[in-house]
């Protein structure tokens, strides 16, 4: 499955970095965008559900707008 999310607080190529090395650790992959607040990821329904994601990305600061 692939799905693009618009996120809040992303600012710069850090971000993005810690968004890809987190989402990997759950066996997501993410391509973010701090210019445009966007993340896409694609992952295996199967494997782990959006809303196991989009709470990771709360935990670490970066919740969906």
């Amino acid at each position: 499955m692939q799905v693009k999310l618009k996120l809040t607080k992303m600012h710069c190529k850090s971000c993005e970095l810690l968004i890809k090395e987190d989402m990997a650790d759950l066996g997501v992959e993410a391509v973010a965008d701090h210019k445009l607040n966007t993340v896409t990821l694609k992952f295996n329904e199967k494997d782990i559900s959006l809303e196991k994601i989009k709470k990771k990305l709360e935990e670490i600061g970066y919740p969906e707008e």
